[in-house]
């Protein structure tokens, strides 16, 4: 997919396309049906970059992966030191130089606290309210958090089904794994149950990373 798309821009935009860089599920081993190809484009000037169906894309001008995140705008998309963080350690480069993506000690912590604090606190307010969650949602709300919840306590960047196994491990009690399973086989099937460990690991992380 990754050569289609470069194929794709360099028809639209050629010679403007200096560096392109994935990360997300693919460099992850998480793909399943659903997902998007993440990817960072560094651009040599400000131009428009059109849109490509199944393409979840950052886009920022060239050298900017040199710098901190908190000094770099991006053309679209949205730059935060977890994306910094997977560029550095885990992104592939597909082209161009591999980038440094510099940040500073504590910035990813702090960024998942915030995002725990300031989107998915919010979002649980709202679930906790639902009489019942799609499947779609359980998925969502039952793996996004235990991301997070790693990254806090590791620095590591992990895909949503390494997650939803790493917080099974730590709460074995809840069926996390069959939210995994799910993830990865739309013949699993998701019940009541799925939705109210979702947010049972939801107090539990909250609880775990504020001890």
């Amino acid at each position: 997919m990754i050569t289609d798309y470069l194929s794709f821009l360099d028809a639209r935009l050629p010679g403007l396309v200096a560096g392109a860089h994935l990360y997300g599920s693919r460099v992850l081993d998480d793909v399943v049906a659903d997902s998007d190809l993440d990817v960072v484009v560094e651009v040599s000037r400000l131009v428009e970059v059109p849109s490509f169906e199944g393409a979840d894309v950052t886009v920022v001008l060239a050298g900017s992966l040199e710098r901190p995140v908190s000094d770099v705008t991006p053309l679209a998309g949205e730059v935060t030191p977890v994306l910094w963080q997977q560029l550095r350690t885990v992104g592939q480069t597909v082209r161009g130089t591999r980038p440094s993506c510099p940040l500073d000690d504590g910035d990813v912590e702090a960024y998942c606290r915030a995002n725990l604090v300031e989107y998915w606190d919010r979002l649980f307010t709202a679930v906790r309210a639902m009489p019942s969650l799609t499947r779609g949602d359980i998925l969502w709300v039952g793996l996004g958090p235990a991301r997070l919840w790693h990254t806090i306590r590791t620095g590591e960047i992990v895909s949503k089904s390494r997650a939803g196994e790493l917080a099974a491990a730590r709460w074995p009690d809840l069926p996390l794994l069959d939210v995994v399973a799910a993830r990865r086989d739309p013949s699993v099937s998701l019940t009541a149950s799925h939705a109210q460990a979702a947010v049972d690991l939801f107090d539990r992380i909250r609880a775990d990373v504020t001890t």
